[in-house]
């Protein structure tokens, strides 16, 4: 017994081990503040700190996990890691913070049942409680009952576990799917229809046929202000210092290929080097086999290459702008068409490429100028020191909160946050991208108000020649419509007026037509036909204006329904559940006070 009794405390031991340690750091790393921000805090939340250690042990675990599901991690697989820690650490944070709030308790008699119900994986695998290899349920409950065994341990570990679903079970507990909302669901995926149409696009209408006055540019400015209202704006001017390799490390590309030929004279196999040592992804797993090709299809230096070399014969070093390779050629032959004199030559070979990139040492370098930039603009002026230093400035497009920075491609945000934090004039620290570092100054800070009319007035006569296109395009199909209503043809009057029809398959409410696109004027249209062949009135979308015939409606089958409902109602049952949890934790989140201190540590490794 005393046996059984130390196999068991040491498994559940491993267990809390394994699962707490997370726990334990994690209220470790929340601490209250003293006023001022502490060193090592990542983050304040609702006034608590919550220690960059805590964070950093999150952190790890999940690059850890992440290199050994995908073996190399990207920069920017790093960036999306670290973002996903943060938020998870908020979501840990504010849910603890709501538990100790509503005073959730957790009793001893629901975490007997819990462990009861749910035996942990590692407890389950134990030959404790195997009985002929499998898991004998008896006698784990048995264990359970005893009090000599330190289930107190596991018990803190579950504990909160069980807070967060007696808490979420809080937000959702009131949430109900109606037999009516069932049916609408269904009814929205099961009736079904299938229609013909014309369509008549404003574009046929050209701009000569429109006339815009000057009062209709002004009616429709002053009728709209709401559209032409602008947030606060930027421009940042920019340096881009690009992560380009050294000639050093060109070389040590090189004299990598050079090793690997020595390889080739003590008879090692071509393909075999280039299966262990290509860079190459298209063709290393073949061996490095590039096929046939001829004149034309690879880049000239390599070609120029491939060309002048024997059936068998290797390369030395051939540079490229995809880094250096040595060729080797396979086959040659000539192809000869019916109409050439003369054969076009093709090569069959293969290849093994070392990629030219940055070293470390090269990036520290290029790091290194970009700060000694930065700190040295601070004092000088930003143009100034590009101008001494002659590197090119870059001007971004004038941008807002919500839009694409043209050319920041993977410093959006980081440059938003900046412009948006200093005043005009500031310079910033080095940023970081997978290619390059960049150095920005403020150039302009524009404020949020209302366009002129003066800025928007093409916008504007743009916008009117639009909407009287579609007015066009609703009169012409409203002709139409009246022509069909008397002579009661829907494909002689189409072709009385030179107009296609086109024709949909059978859809349901929730069915995407790429033809029509997700248009709910055209599906409401469709579905409120009720008999074969009957016609819709002219219906106006964004698109233009349709004329629908109806070919054939399926209704719901009550049978049908029944047989689904239950599963249906519990999908949506789980489907609103989610939705209302999501709403809550987005309002708890968006009324919090959280305090961001990431910039501190990962100022300068920003993707």
């Amino acid at each position: 017994m005393m046996k059984l009794m130390r196999q068991l405390t040491k498994h559940i031991i491993w267990i809390v081990v394994v699962a707490f340690v997370g726990t334990i750091v994690f209220a470790w790393g929340m601490q209250f503040t003293g006023g001022k921000k502490k060193t090592g805090v990542i983050a304040t939340i609702n006034g608590k700190d919550i220690q960059l250690q805590a964070f950093q042990y999150f952190y790890t675990q999940n690059l850890e996990g992440a290199r050994e599901q995908y073996g190399e991690v990207t920069e920017q697989m790093v960036k999306v890691i670290r973002d996903n820690t943060w938020d998870n650490l908020i979501y840990q944070t504010l849910l603890q913070q709501e538990i100790k709030k509503r005073n959730i308790k957790v009793t001893g008699k629901e975490l007997y049942d819990f462990l009861k119900r749910f035996p942990p994986p590692e407890l389950k695998k134990s030959e404790i409680f195997l009985t002929d290899g499998e898991f004998d349920s008896l006698k784990y409950v048995q264990a359970l009952a005893d009090p000599r065994i330190p289930w107190g341990q596991l018990e803190a570990m579950i504990r909160p576990q069980l807070e967060i679903t007696k808490l979420q079970e809080q937000i959702i507990g009131l949430v109900r799917v109606s037999d009516e909302e069932v049916k609408r669901e269904y009814i929205l995926e099961n009736e079904k229809v299938k229609v013909k149409y014309i369509f008549i696009s404003p574009d046929e209408f050209e701009a000569g046929d429109i006339e815009i006055k000057d009062q209709d540019i002004q009616e429709y400015y002053q009728s709209h202000q709401d559209d032409f209202k602008l947030e606060q704006r930027a421009q940042l001017a920019y340096i881009r210092f690009d992560k380009k390799p050294s000639d050093e490390d060109d070389q040590k590309a090189k004299a990598e290929l050079l090793e690997i030929k020595e390889l080739l004279a003590e008879e090692e196999d071509f393909g075999d080097l280039a299966l262990e040592y290509s860079q190459d992804p298209g063709s290393a797993e073949e061996f490095g086999d590039l096929g046939w090709f001829g004149k034309g299809e690879m880049v000239k230096p390599f070609e120029d290459v491939a060309f002048t070399l024997n059936e068998g014969e290797v390369s030395d070093p051939v540079k490229t702008n995809f880094g250096w390779h040595l060729i080797k050629v396979l086959e040659k032959k000539k192809e000869i068409s019916i109409d050439q004199e003369k054969g076009k030559q093709k090569v069959h070979a293969s290849h093994i490429l070392i990629k030219v990139i940055p070293s470390e040492e090269t990036i520290e370098k290029i790091r290194f100028k970009a700060e000694g930039f930065a700190e040295e603009a601070k004092e000088l002026g930003f143009e100034e020191k590009a101008e001494e230093d002659f590197l090119k400035v870059g001007l971004t497009s004038i941008f807002s909160k919500d839009s694409f920075i043209q050319p920041l491609l993977g410093v959006n945000e980081d440059a938003k946050k900046f412009a948006n934090e200093f005043k005009v004039g500031k310079i910033s620290d080095v940023y970081e991208t997978e290619k390059a570092f960049f150095v920005f100054q403020l150039k302009q800070k524009l404020p949020s108000g209302i366009q002129s009319l003066e800025e928007v007035k093409e916008k504007v006569k743009a916008l009117l020649f639009k909407e009287k296109r579609d007015d066009l395009a609703f009169l012409d199909a409203q002709k139409i419509f009246k022509e069909m209503k008397s002579k009661k043809s829907f494909e002689k009057v189409a072709s009385g007026f030179e107009r296609n029809i086109s024709q949909t398959e059978e859809f349901s409410r929730n069915t995407y037509l790429a033809e029509v696109g997700n248009s709910p004027e055209f599906k409401g249209a469709a579905f409120a036909l009720t008999e074969k062949d009957q016609i819709s009135p002219p219906v106006r979308t964004d698109r233009g204006t349709y004329i629908l015939k109806l070919l054939s409606k399926k209704e719901t089958d009550e049978e049908a329904f029944l047989a689904v409902k239950d599963s249906l109602a519990n999908q949506l049952f789980i489907q609103r559940q989610n939705d209302v949890f999501l709403q809550w934790y987005a309002q708890l989140k968006e009324s919090a006070k959280i305090k961001d201190y990431r910039s501190e540590y990962w100022r300068e490794t920003i993707y």
